[in-house]
């Protein structure tokens, strides 16, 4: 809408109000030429000073209370002006007019002075704001403001506090990652130059002409490719960790059986566990319906889970896996639940909340049973949980010496079945 046509309007609404006043008050005809002059004296008077107040109020000049001021006092003026300008058309003697001036100033004072207050109030309540605002860009995440009353600027002061409580948050979480951060780097470092120092010394010794003998060249070469090996698995993890926070790992999902996943895993650990002298076997089901996943992403969090219960279980000691069915309330299978038990170490009590953490690396760094490095890095466990996620399953690790793994049962499979009466596994 334009300015002219604005204009306009209020021209048009204001001669229709003056109509309405005439036919209203029932003047004679003789007055109501006085009448509408008057009427639109006031009215113009009224409007100039009204603008004059919205235009300065719209700019935002001065402070708040100045501003709430003045507003009172432009109702005030406009309200003196109109009584003088009409007081002739009023029915009151001409004597009555210094009285009603005056009750007008009064009640103007009366006006102003709450008007002062109200603003006065306002403006200390978002000076707290301001103030506050100042602190927390400053730093101070712990800046806190007294919410008062139950209106607009209280509620600002809620979702105030409640912003500097998130910030205070995440400022202490992006604390916690960043010396977890550090952490890692350290471990990691740390697990790259023991391996690395172990081939250096191999190679160095079989460059110079040190060994001779044929079988302890052997054992030196296979000792080499378990320490690349070792370094490789680091790498690994370190690259699978990266594709999961870049969302770039695709999945390929297939069905397979319970069995199929077990026995797998034994065989690929087996000489490990023979080597370390703990005893490792598998409950066989052939009756457990099929999952539906990543075959690939499911052996490997299996596979980390498996082999840090051999890592952390002493000599003759032993690990055990197993599957069941994992229902839900109702009794449908919603699938299966993938376990690995051992007699060994277990978790430290303190260490349990954050096993999951990926940048988080317990206090001890080496198995008191067995000697052996308690992990090549802190990545592998940190990251089954993501893989597991992602592949639609769930990892768990408990303090009782259990691991488990829960993934989805093929689509045929999972509705149709339900929980057996009793599962010897």
């Amino acid at each position: 809408m334009t300015l002219p046509f604005r204009i306009l309007l209020v021209i048009v609404i204001i001669a229709f109000c003056l109509m309405l006043g005439i036919g209203w008050m029932g003047a004679p005809g003789y007055t109501q030429s006085e009448l509408v002059s008057y009427l639109l004296l006031a009215g113009l008077l009224s409007l100039g000073l009204s603008a004059t107040g919205l235009y300065w109020l719209r700019r935002g000049q001065g402070p708040i209370w100045l501003q709430m001021t003045v507003t009172y006092g432009l109702g005030v003026v406009i309200a003196i002006c109109n009584i003088f300008l009409t007081t002739r058309l009023m029915l009151v003697a001409s004597s009555d007019a210094p009285l009603l001036v005056l009750l007008l100033l009064f009640g103007g004072v009366v006006s102003l002075g709450l008007g002062i207050g109200l603003a006065h109030t306002i403006a200390q309540r978002i000076n707290a704001l301001e103030r506050s605002a100042r602190e927390l860009a400053a730093g101070n995440l712990n800046t806190r403001v007294e919410p008062q009353g139950n209106d607009e600027l209280a509620a600002l002061a809620y979702e105030f506090n409640r912003m500097g409580q998130q910030l205070a948050e995440s400022a202490a979480e992006r604390e916690r990652q960043e010396a977890a951060r550090r952490d890692l780097i350290a471990a990691v470092s740390h697990d790259l130059r023991t391996p690395l120092a172990s081939l250096r010394a191999l190679n160095e010794a079989l460059a110079d002409g040190m060994v001779e003998d044929p079988a302890t060249k052997q054992r030196y070469f296979a000792t080499m490719r378990a320490q690349i090996g070792v370094i490789s698995s680091l790498i690994d993890d370190l690259f699978e960790l990266a594709r999961i926070d870049a969302g770039a790992l695709t999945l390929d999902r297939q069905s397979i059986a319970a069995a199929d996943l077990l026995s797998d895993t034994l065989n690929g650990l087996r000489p490990q566990a023979l080597a370390q002298g703990v005893d490792i076997c598998a409950d066989l089901v052939v009756s457990l319906p099929p999952i539906e996943v990543d075959v690939r992403q499911i052996e490997r969090v299996l596979y980390n889970l498996t082999a840090n219960a051999i890592r952390h279980t002493p000599a003759g000691g032993w690990v055990r896996l197993n599957a069941e069915h994992a229902p839900t309330n109702a009794g449908h299978i919603a699938g299966l639940k993938f376990s690995v038990q051992d007699n060994g170490e277990g978790i430290v009590p303190e260490d349990l909340p954050h096993v999951f953490d990926r940048f988080y690396r317990g206090e001890k760094s080496r198995s008191r049973a067995t000697g052996v490095p308690a992990s090549a890095s802190p990545l592998p466990v940190a990251s089954l949980r993501l893989t597991a996620a992602i592949s639609g399953s769930t990892a768990n690790l408990a303090r009782a010496l259990v691991s488990s793994l829960c993934s989805p049962c093929a689509p045929q499979h999972s509705d149709a079945l339900r929980l057996s009466p009793c599962c010897n596994l």
